[in-house]
């Protein structure tokens, strides 16, 4: 039976029409083979990625891989696209030319009479200034200006996180409340910006006298608060407080000068001291204060604080100083 000449007029329209938005779409569009070799692409994937179609036919789509996701985020990908027929999110592919690009990408599994996918169609758009100025925003949110540092935002979520695994073991998390002993007489005689400029070096130094599982984010003023996980024993414990004492009272040149401070800390242990972020920072800055109480002649001190079992009251253990 031949095809009635209005039902193919439409078809023949509708075939016209679906090439013209694949011409003409903004958005990239990639049609790929079941095993992931490309069929297809339009202009605007030719303008986004720096390829021309003769270049990526017959490819993996591997080749716009960035690497700055790993296996189980592809995994997750693809189980959606199985389970759903579809995966939609961002995601950050490299051009021709080796320079990233963030991209709101959508990808469809399109099947045949089988049921079993025939093709897959990825279409996705350059949202490469959007996601830096997201990212931006966040940065801006959760990290000290002047240091690049965590700020109080980013230290409070991360303790949050860092609590509710440590309920889950063995181990302790000690918080660190550092305040720098001489730094307002600096700031006074020197000026604001050489104070910065100490604020932001001493910041560095005392980051990396710390693990890379460790955080430290400045609270605010001179203040910075470490937290330090995985506390299994007090060697550990005692050996990065030294080092983070040492940190603090390094010398620093600034503006042809050097500059010599140091620091009193307080410490908290969880769950000992407290088994919230509210508790465990008042304490440590609590046992802080009592440090400074105790400083002499610049030593730096650090002073652990404690509850006393029977009355349940603080009381402060130094520690000599390193």
């Amino acid at each position: 039976m031949s095809t009635p000449p209005t039902q193919a007029v439409c078809a023949s329209t509708a075939g016209e029409l679906a090439a013209s938005v694949f011409d003409h779409s903004r958005d990239a569009i990639m049609i790929t083979a079941p095993d992931g070799a490309i069929l297809a692409v339009n202009r605007a994937f030719c303008t986004i990625t720096g390829y021309t179609e003769d270049e990526v036919r017959g490819k993996n789509p591997r080749i716009l891989k960035s690497g700055l996701q790993d296996r189980a985020f592809y995994a997750s990908m693809w189980q959606a696209i199985t389970s759903k027929g579809y995966w939609q999110g961002e995601a950050w592919n490299r051009r021709k030319d080796g320079t990233l690009f963030a991209e709101r990408l959508t990808i469809v599994g399109v099947p045949g009479a089988d049921g079993k996918p025939h093709h897959y169609i990825a279409m996705f758009a350059d949202v490469t200034g959007a996601s830096m100025q997201r990212r931006r925003l966040e940065e801006r949110a959760n990290y000290d200006a002047l240091t690049g540092l965590p700020n109080r935002v980013l230290l409070g979520e991360r303790l949050e996180q860092l609590l509710a695994c440590a309920r889950d073991t063995s181990f302790g998390v000690a918080l660190a409340f550092i305040d720098l002993d001489g730094f307002k007489q600096v700031n006074d005689s020197m000026g604001h910006p050489a104070g910065d400029r100490l604020l932001a070096s001493i910041g560095q130094s005392l980051r990396a006298a710390l693990r890379g599982s460790d955080t430290l984010a400045r609270f605010g003023g001179d203040e910075f608060v470490a937290v330090l996980p995985d506390m299994c024993d007090d060697a550990l414990l005692a050996s990065l407080l030294a080092r983070v004492a040492d940190a603090a009272r390094a010398p620093i040149v600034i503006d042809g000068r050097a500059i010599c401070l140091s620091a009193s800390i307080g410490v908290a242990l969880f769950p000992r001291d407290g088994t919230t972020p509210a508790q465990l920072i008042s304490h440590a800055d609590a046992a802080m204060y009592a440090a400074k109480r105790a400083t002499r002649g610049g030593a730096p001190h650090i002073t652990i604080s404690a509850a006393s079992p029977a009355s349940g009251q603080r009381h402060h253990h130094e520690v000599p100083p390193p």
